[in-house]
């Protein structure tokens, strides 16, 4: 060190050459771990001007605090790095600084066992992102694209084992040789393929919501799960020599994985991941990238990860457990096809989707096809039921946790509620001055019993007062390293010409006219062929639930309103392939006449009504069988076997849910004969062909039925002595949907009772 110049010059050499020269760099940091200097290593000479750092160094020349760490510096983020638990992540090595008679700070050369882990070597890295879709009956893989893929390493376990707590290692041998704990965290397997729903409304099988097996036995599954381990393997961990423990896991590594899943404390210490690219799926949701790994050992370790740009949120939408779905030895080139569950995720990617000139394509409520939203009033029962209801204004799709709730296509069975979206695509030449902003409208047609009422249109007003469209852009920052940030621009409500409340046509892309945003490479985060034009709470709709007409109207850029439009400007997805499209009908248009129309319209049913469930006492003989909450019911007072009644309420203000009322018996399981489910507008039946036979019968939202005791008690039965005790369970959930999930807020709290039969 030059103590008059206040430099630090240090000779960097190797234990043994590298094959290939790495560029490096150095870290000063002193004895608190704050980083005083960065500096790169050239010539095999790394030098830190300490001119401005002798306040930081405490005035020590002698340097006796600091520490010095030197690095492969061939990743660029090296630079950010500012602490030495961000440097650990490129396997430095922590060189000490020695004194020679003349005052001479030197280090000795890089270590073999650090050294090895430095060159790099290339990988490409290729796959795909998709999700299972509902296209009318069939289901389908499709691509998503605009995903950001994380692609990640997974360290090498021979550099960080001997960086693991000595307090870990030892915990290692006792949780693999003596497994005692019930797994909490099941082994993962492959995304199941899509269920396909039948066309008969059924109750699901029911799961018995007593627990019929003991501790003893789930600690056999757990074990029985787990591969076995070699003679070898157990002496070394049983040994207690933790140096012996660690190598005996770095060599058995891939053997010792399922253990590793199930207990995810352990995946800090064992499953280190460097971030080696983030790239984004295409139209085909393709992902390909050139990445570097750590050269040391056979293959890179990769594991990948996604987010998915949700209401302009980067939100992780699949990130599995480490150990069990990293890719071991990665073959580089081949496809990694990660296959995304998230429901909000959606499937609009397209290679060439923009809409052609003028064209206005009314896709969507959320998810729902407006094609499967039903514009005539037709009565219809729900299936097995005999009650019918006016089916105007509601749809057949299935939406996001239906549970037990079956819809098939053409049974239109489901209002709206909550919080809609109604989805739109553009044409590629608008907008222009012929057609340039767009306004949703609506007014009540009936009440919630479909009584008619009188309305006039009034402005459909965005959840926040406004609708902003989102982009994305990429930017270099200020190590030269692209980066990704987002912005808005605001689509209305805007005034002009006099007519309040319209919303501005986007183009196909944020830096044409009229935004012409100012960033580079910038994308819409949806589509002008398939984008949210309006989100609305249903709820605050004046006049509360019923009957409403939705209408789309066009303007021109001086603000004046459409009439006479081409009745093919309007288009809507095809009944059966919502990818398809058609012109709207006549049902869907403002005075249609001719060749032209003045707008688009439809008519949805709106209900946000909660519903209500109850479970009521045993009844004995009509009458309560006790007046206690403990449960127990005599089945045969007086030596005579009695009328047993089980009831329940499951209701809706206007019938817009279904109920699933099961029974259970101890550990047996199911007791089929008193099940039931339906939609709660009327009794439900065991038979209604040749002759009406009732299984539940309800009277003023209360179902009942009555059994034998040898019914409920069956196999229990014992000749009349037996007893046995029964638990009652009731959900009763609404059939509303947003377009895409069902509105579970308005469902019933869960219940559940209890009660016991005895003889006497």
């Amino acid at each position: 060190m030059d103590t008059q110049m206040n430099k630090l010059s240090l000779s960097v050499s190797y234990e043994k050459p590298l094959a290939e020269a790495i560029p490096l760099s150095g870290f000063l940091f002193d004895c608190n771990g704050l980083l005083i200097q960065q500096r790169p290593v050239v010539k095999n000479v790394l030098e830190f001007n300490l001119k401005d750092s002798i306040s930081a160094l405490r005035q020590h020349p002698d340097l006796s605090e600091v520490r010095v760490f030197i690095a492969p510096a061939r990743d660029k983020n090296i630079q950010n790095v500012t602490s030495i638990a961000m440097l650990e992540s490129y396997k430095p090595y922590e060189a000490i600084l020695n004194k020679d008679a003349e005052g001479n700070y030197n280090i000795l050369p890089i270590p073999v066992s650090v050294s090895q882990f430095w060159p790099f070597c290339n990988c490409r890295v290729t796959g795909k992102v998709a999700k299972w879709f509902l296209v009318g009956n069939n289901w389908i893989n499709k691509p998503v694209c605009k995903a950001r893929v994380h692609i990640c390493e997974i360290d090498a376990i021979r550099y960080w084992i001997y960086h693991i707590p000595d307090y870990i290692i030892a915990k290692i041998p006792e949780v693999i040789l003596n497994p005692q704990e019930v797994i909490k965290f099941p082994i993962p397997i492959p995304d199941p393929p899509p269920f396909m729903k039948s066309d008969v409304q059924v109750i699901p099988q029911r799961t018995n919501i007593f627990r019929t097996g003991s501790f003893e036995e789930k600690q056999d599954q757990t074990i029985a799960k787990l591969p076995a381990l070699s003679p070898e393997i157990k002496q070394h961990l049983e040994s207690g020599n933790l140096n012996l423990i660690r190598e005996t896991i770095a060599d058995n590594y891939a053997l010792l994985h399922p253990w590793f899943c199930l207990w995810p404390w352990w995946w800090p210490y064992f499953y280190r991941s460097i971030e080696l690219a983030v790239v984004t799926t295409d139209a085909n949701g393709r992902f390909d990238a050139n990445v570097s790994y750590w050269c040391w050992g056979d293959k890179p370790d990769i594991y990948i990860w996604v987010e998915y740009q949700i209401n302009g949120v980067w939100t992780t939408v699949y990130r599995p457990p480490v150990p069990c779905y990293t890719f071991w030895n990665y073959t580089c080139g081949t496809n990694i096809n990660v296959q995304v569950t998230d429901p909000r995720v959606p499937g609009n990617c397209c290679c060439d989707c923009p809409l052609p000139g003028e064209l206005v394509w009314i896709r969507s409520v959320g998810s729902t096809s407006v094609a499967h939203i039903n514009q005539l009033s037709f009565p219809q029962a729900p299936p097995g039921q005999l009650i019918t209801y006016d089916r105007v204004g509601l749809t057949d799709a299935a939406a996001i946790y239906d549970d037990f709730l079956v819809t098939t296509v053409g049974d239109y069975k489901r209002p709206f509620g909550s919080s809609p979206s109604l989805y739109m695509g553009f044409g590629n030449t608008l907008p222009n001055a012929g057609i340039y902003y767009y306004r949703w409208s609506f007014k009540r047609v009936s009440d919630a019993q479909l009584n008619p009422v009188s309305d006039t249109y009034k402005a459909l007003s965005p959840i926040g007062g406004a609708m902003n469209k989102g982009y994305e852009y990429t930017y270099f920052d200020s190590h030269g390293v692209e980066q990704f940030g987002a912005n808005s621009v605001k689509l209305g409500p805007f005034t002009v010409g006099g007519n309040d409340n319209l919303y501005i046509i986007p183009p196909v892309q944020p830096n044409m006219a009229p935004f012409n945003v100012p960033e580079s490479n910038p994308l819409w985060w949806e589509q002008t062929y398939n984008m949210n034009t309006m989100y609305f709470d249903s709820s605050a709709l004046p006049g509360g639930n019923g009957l409403y007409e939705f209408k789309l109207e066009l303007f021109d850029k001086s603000g004046n309103l459409l009439t006479n439009i081409p009745k093919e400007t309007f288009k809507i997805p095809d009944y059966n392939n919502a990818d398809f499209s058609v012109n709207a009908p006549d049902v869907l248009l403002e005075n249609p006449i001719g060749a032209t129309a003045d707008a688009f319209n439809i008519l949805m049913r709106i209900d946000n009504s909660k519903c209500g469930a109850e479970i009521y006492k045993v009844k004995v003989n009509g009458a309560d069988a006790s007046t206690d909450c403990c449960g127990f019911v005599k089945y045969a007072p007086g030596g005579v076997e009695a009328d047993l009644e089980l009831s329940f309420k499951a209701v809706h203000p206007q019938d817009f849910a279904v109920f699933s009322f099961g029974v259970d018996k101890g550990t047996c399981g199911d007791v089929p004969i008193a099940d039931a489910g339906g939609m709660v507008i009327d009794s439900t039946y065991a038979s209604i062909i040749p002759m009406v036979i009732y299984s539940y019968q309800l009277n003023s939202g209360v179902y009942d039925k009555h059994f034998t005791p040898a019914q409920l008690l069956d196999n229990c039965y014992n000749g009349g002595t037996g007893k046995a005790a029964f638990a009652e369970t009731l959900s009763v959930i609404a059939m509303a949907t947003d377009g895409t999930y069902r509105v579970t807020a308005l469902d019933a709290p869960y219940q559940v009772a209890a009660f016991a039969l005895e003889p006497s």
